[in-house]
């Protein structure tokens, strides 16, 4: 089914399923229906499916690889998850959806065949590039803003690189995770050069500690601090999805962000809000438009 892919509802552009090279009943079943097991065992299987889709590079990739010929195999089984049996509101859930996210974004960027998104493509490749998980179809944006971002604050005036679900995708609110950590927003990559190239594949007997780690690894190298300015620079994520933390007040994000710098740079804000001499401001990196060719393991 085509999709809005502009301001202008007659820009539209068909959906591409990436998972389609083995039929439903052609596929292996992950988890047999009514097994008391089935988060384990999607869990897993996700799991090892973002493992082999993060071992592929541009440059060492062809068709006729047993290696992709193995993962298009495996990803086509994700069309018999049984979304009905996940408990939404488990940290588990959270690991699988946040893998699938993953695991089509890189093989989205593998065969992007008009090139590598930008400014004027990134709207198309999110909104079409897609997976058929348990008989729905789910794009890059449907994952992102109504699944994993589903009960957190919506976007807040998007640009490019960050692009908003259809509006025809809403339905998809009744997969919304139970999830509304702040942190969400430095731990989903959104495949930009502002974000870190490695991602690691989530567990959730480790979450909290790959959530931190994640949170830790994009902040360190996206605030910056202006001393002579007395301006701390936010990455731009804070902005659009800035009712996350706090109503949208800078301080209050910035407050919940700097834990995870430097020491060196924890004491220079602390100076800059103590010192006396005047009030710090907090501003908003400008957006990147340029894309990471693929994604790598976190190791």
């Amino acid at each position: 089914t085509p999709v809005t892919t502009g301001k202008k509802s007659k820009q539209k552009k068909p959906r591409r399923i990436l998972n389609g090279r083995r039929m439903a009943f052609d596929a292996d079943f992950i988890a047999k229906p009514g097994n008391g097991d089935t988060l384990d065992e999607v869990a897993k299987y996700v799991e090892n499916l973002v493992r082999i889709a993060l071992s592929f590079s541009p440059d060492a990739l062809t068709a006729s690889q047993p290696s992709v010929m193995e993962f298009l195999d495996e990803v086509s089984r994700l069309r018999l998850i049984p979304l009905h049996e996940i408990d939404l509101n488990t940290k588990e859930a959270f690991c699988i959806f946040v893998n699938v996210y993953h695991c089509l974004l890189q093989h989205a960027l593998l065969i992007a065949v008009d090139g590598l998104p930008n400014k004027r493509s990134v709207v198309p490749f999110k909104r079409c590039s897609c997976y058929e998980i348990g008989g729905d179809v789910f794009s890059l944006s449907d994952l992102e803003c109504y699944v994993i971002r589903g009960k957190t604050s919506r976007a807040t005036h998007p640009k490019p690189p960050f692009v908003d679900g259809a509006k025809k995708s809403r339905t998809f609110l009744q997969y919304s995770l139970g999830a509304t950590d702040h942190r969400i927003n430095f731990v989903l990559n959104n495949g930009d050069l502002a974000y870190p190239q490695a991602v690691p594949i989530f567990q959730s007997q480790l979450l909290e500690e790959q959530i931190e780690t994640c949170s830790s690894f994009f902040l360190k190298s996206q605030v910056k601090i202006d001393k002579k300015k007395r301006t701390v620079f936010l990455p731009k994520v804070c902005d659009v999805y800035r009712n996350d933390f706090g109503m949208g007040d800078g301080l209050v994000c910035l407050s919940q962000c700097i834990k995870y710098l430097n020491d060196s740079d924890q004491l220079a804000i602390a100076a800059l809000l103590n010192d006396g001499i005047g009030s710090i401001s907090v501003k908003f990196r400008p957006s990147c438009e340029q894309f990471h060719a693929n994604l790598v393991l976190l190791s």
